[in-house]
Formats: structure tokens, C-alpha cells, sequence
């Protein structure tokens, strides 16, 4: 298990400590000071581990509610990819953008639930786009010269978007970096400028950081940085990590996907990168999303259909891997899912 550059275990005791042996210390990083004191306004998050994944964060009774938006394959004939969206108990399933020549991926719902945002190349480089579920009006929000933007998400206030975005024809990962811009498009920055790229972002839930993914020492982790653009700081130090992670509602939980292609599973996790607990077993799982209650989780998975290039489904299951209930049912590819209320 990866230990975190980040130093948020014990951060009293530390100054305590430091104080008494009348020793020079360094100025906190704000970014650790801020995470550690979400940390310490969790205490039963970090007591104990209980067995199971429930130790991390709660588990209920509840059902399913909300809507999940995720890519698909309808257009498989003209090779490229879709904007699917289906209720989180499995209803209601439609296709919201068209066939033809235009490549839609990377969906995520907006924090009020009335559109969905995601990448498109519509223009000739991938742009980002919000569609209204309403009226059905589509919006171009940015117009980046040079670059490619992906994986648009929404701020829980509902008052920016954080996303990526690479240079166009650049090499990966290094001309990956995040940007945030404001909810109609203005004003879109890099907050990042890593030698190992940053992809996959995702807001915490007060909307002060950012959880990504980077490439260090030739291997991807996970990170987190304030959306003022402090310093990044590296979460896990692991084999196999990928990107496309999550933020629990809670604040304390982190969900990532690792391993090797066709053997991924689903890990849970705390800000500090320990804790680290698999809730999936068997069947290639991939990219998950919680529930707007966090008491449960979206992911792809190959489960059912394991080895098939086009075998992937979108699944849920509780927070703690159990009862797992699969959405779709196509002889296409859905992947990428994001939950939303």
C-alpha cells in the first residue's frame, strides 16, 4: 500500500511536538494544513478500520435515486462515441446526442441536474459542451485555440467547471494539465503545470480542491490541489493506478480504479492515500462515480462479458461492493459513467 507525500496524520500532535523540543519548522503547506483539518472534522472516518469497505464511509438501506450519464456506441458503425444518460435504477435509458461525424465522450451532469456537460469534436479539436435535458439546447462553453478539452465537471455551487485540456497534437502526458473556468465559460485557466501531465479531475465537495490523476516516475497517481492553483500534492504512491477517480460526498473518501488491463478493480481510500481497500473482485472494473448520498458507487465493468472489446457495461453497487446491479444490457460499449442528482 502506497503511503501519501502529504503530511496529514497527527498535524497537532506534530506542532506539539515541535514546539516543546523548541526546534525550527517550516511553514504549513496550506493545501495540507486545509485537507488535514477535513480529515480531523471527520473523526469517525478515521477511527478504527472495520472490516469491509464500510469503515471508509457509511453504508445504508437505501435505493438508487438520481441519473447517470456515461458514453456509448450507437453510432458504432461510423466508429464514434455517444452521450447516453439512464435513471440510477436502471429506467429511463436514452441516447442524448446524435450519430454521425462527431466524437461525444467524458459526460458528467451538471450539480443542479437540469443538463449534462462533456467533450466534443464537433469543431475539429475537442471542445467543451453543455446540453440542456429540458429544452435540449446545446451550448460550445469554451473555444481553446491550440487545445483539446475534456472531462468537464461541474462545481458542487454550481459557479465553475473544472476540466483538462492538452495541446493539440502534443505528447502525452506532458501537455496535459487542468483548467477551471467560470459556469459560462469565462475566464478558463491552467491551475496546474506538471512535467507528468494531470487528467481526470474531480471536485471535492466544497469545492475547494480538485482530485486528478499524474504521471510521476513513469507511473500514474493520484493527486489533489486547491482550485486556487496551490501546489499539487501526491496522494497514492501505487502500481497500476489509472485516473478517472472520484470524491465522496463526505469529503473523506477517495475512489480510484487500479491494476493491469482485463484484472482492474475498484479501491476505496482516504485523503491521506492509506486505507486502501478493494470493493470489486473479478471482472475488469473501471472508472467509478458515487452517488450523489454516497451510499453508492457507478463503475464500467467487463464482468459479464469479460475479454469482449465491446463487453463493457454500466454497473452499481453499495459502498461497501455488495449488491451489485448491472443498467445496461447492449452489444455496444458503455463506459465512463458519472452519477449526478
Amino acid at each position: 500500500m502506497g503511503r501519501s507525500n502529504l503530511a496529514f496524520a497527527f498535524p497537532l500532535l506534530a506542532v506539539l511536538v515541535l514546539s516543546a523540543c523548541n526546534l525550527p519548522s517550516q511553514p504549513a503547506n496550506p493545501l495540507q494544513t486545509a485537507i488535514a483539518l477535513t480529515l480531523a472534522a471527520q473523526p469517525e472516518a478515521n477511527a478504527t478500520p472495520l472490516p469491509g469497505a464500510s469503515a471508509l464511509i457509511g453504508s445504508s438501506d437505501s435505493e438508487p435515486s438520481g441519473q447517470i450519464v456515461y458514453t456509448c456506441q450507437y453510432s458504432k458503425r461510423s466508429g464514434y462515441n455517444q452521450i447516453c444518460i439512464i435513471n440510477a435504477d436502471g429506467s429511463g435509458q436514452r441516447v442524448l446526442t446524435s450519430a454521425g461525424s462527431d466524437d461525444d465522450l467524458f459526460a458528467s451532469v451538471s450539480s443542479d441536474g437540469k443538463s449534462v456537460l462533456f467533450a466534443s469534436d464537433r469543431t475539429g479539436t475537442y471542445q467543451i459542451y453543455e446540453l440542456n435535458l429540458d429544452s435540449e439546447n446545446l451550448i460550445q462553453l469554451t473555444d481553446l485555440n491550440g487545445l483539446h478539452a475534456y472531462a468537464p465537471d461541474v462545481s458542487p455551487d454550481g459557479e465553475r467547471i473544472v476540466f483538462y485540456a492538452r495541446v493539440a497534437g502534443g505528447a502525452y502526458p506532458g501537455s496535459h494539465n487542468i483548467w477551471v473556468m467560470n459556469r459560462d465559460g469565462t475566464n478558463p485557466h491552467a491551475i496546474t503545470a506538471l512535467s507528468g501531465g494531470a487528467w481526470d479531475p474531480a471536485w471535492s465537495p466544497d469545492g475547494q480542491f480538485v482530485v486528478f490523476a499524474s504521471q510521476v516516475g513513469g507511473l500514474p497517481q493520484i493527486f489533489i490541489v486547491a482550485a486556487d492553483a496551490s501546489d499539487p500534492q501526491q496522494v497514492t504512491d501505487l502500481d497500476g493506478v489509472r485516473g478517472r477517480s472520484d470524491w465522496s460526498p463526505d469529503g473523506v473518501t477517495l475512489a480510484t480504479y487500479i491494476g493491469t488491463p482485463w484484472d482492474r478493480e475498484i479501491y476505496l481510500f482516504d485523503l491521506a492515500g492509506d486505507n486502501l481497500r478493494p470493493i470489486t473482485s473479478g471482472g475488469n472494473n473501471l472508472a467509478p462515480s458515487f452517488s450523489p448520498d454516497g451510499q453508492w458507487i457507478t463503475f464500467t465493468s467487463y464482468r459479464d462479458n469479460y475479454r469482449i472489446n465491446l463487453g463493457c457495461e454500466i454497473y452499481i453497487m453499495r459502498v461497501d461492493g455488495s449488491d451489485i446491479r448491472r443498467l445496461t444490457d447492449n452489444d455496444i460499449c458503455d463506459w465512463q459513467p458519472r452519477w449526478g442528482p
